[in-house]
């Protein structure tokens, strides 16, 4: 029962809160290029590693400019942005906080 415990906490639920994070960032990614295409062009590259960002499946993403957008309490004069931003910042919350139990998990014992 303690494996099953430890494979549920260990492996699934983090994969699931990432997955979640992901959706939530792609869909958001989807809304900004859609409604507001001078925030998309600031948050993302025209190209990476000469890979065009119209030949890749993926938004390619400044991190750091995306970090400094989800913290700032700009939303654009959009109420839709800010709950966009709301829940991957839960989500990036919830991602982190496990890892530090995780962490306090592998100290404790």
């Amino acid at each position: 029962m303690a494996n099953f415990f430890s494979f549920i906490f260990f492996v699934l639920l983090p994969m699931a809160i990432g997955l979640l994070g992901i959706y939530l960032l792609i869909d958001f990614f989807e809304y900004l290029k859609k409604n507001h295409p001078a925030r998309y062009q600031q948050l993302t590259y025209k190209s990476l590693f000469g890979i065009s960002a119209e030949s890749f499946f993926l938004h390619l993403i400044k991190p750091h400019e995306l970090i400094r957008f989800l913290i700032s309490p700009e939303n654009l004069q959009d109420g839709s942005v800010g709950i966009y931003k709301k829940r991957i910042r839960l989500s990036l919350t919830a991602l982190l906080s496990l890892f530090v139990i995780y962490s306090l998990w592998i100290i404790l014992n």
